[in-house]
């Protein structure tokens, strides 16, 4: 005879993706694959594609578990039907919202989690002049004129690039200390001597 318990992490296993229960076999043993150390240090995030995605409190956690990843990977593989094909640690995420979990379907579809993210500005309305337009003949023209009036007033709020003194949102500037393409061309540009 089975407990309540067991029924019910029975039929909640049944009810989960693969992808979820693989998840859910991971959180369990991730204390020992992590260490107690750094358990207080890593949110498990989500898991796509055979790729677990950790966040850490810190850049210097970040690294260390990063050097380690193919000694954690080897061990968490060896408890796992499906093996994983990597682990990625990032910061990024580690102040996501509270309510949000790597249980949580919709997680991993929360553009606010971002850097990117802009909250949306509500856009004008095209302007209808009684008995002359209607909206089903709006054309082209003046639909991509009203997106780009909407997009030039949502940028005038946004703080610029240092580098470049470009409109960029918040995220990327507390992030990165600039722009993403700043970001991206600065990494991706050979050192200079």
């Amino acid at each position: 005879m089975f407990s309540l318990n067991q029924i019910l992490g029975r039929l909640q296993l049944q009810l989960l993706t693969p992808e979820q229960q693989q998840l859910q076999t991971i959180i369990e043993v991730w204390a020992t694959i992590v260490g107690q150390r750094a358990i207080a240090h890593t949110r498990l995030i989500s898991l796509s594609r055979g790729v677990l995605m950790v966040a850490t409190d810190s850049a210097s956690w970040s690294q260390e578990l990063t050097l380690k990843r193919s000694q954690m990977l080897r061990r968490l593989n060896q408890r796992l039907s499906n093996p994983l094909n990597d682990i990625k640690f990032s910061t990024a995420l580690w102040h996501a919202q509270a309510d949000s979990s790597p249980s949580d379907p919709d997680f991993d579809n929360q553009p606010q989690q971002h850097p990117s993210y802009i909250k949306d500005i509500p856009p004008t309305s095209i302007p209808v002049s009684p008995g002359t337009v209607t909206p089903q003949t709006v054309t082209p023209q003046t639909a991509f004129q009203h997106w780009a009036e909407n997009i030039q007033r949502r940028s005038q709020s946004l703080p610029k690039c240092p580098h470049c003194h470009c409109p960029t949102p918040p995220g990327e500037l507390s992030r990165w200390s600039m722009c993403a393409m700043c970001f991206s061309h600065r990494i991706n540009s050979p050192p200079t001597h």
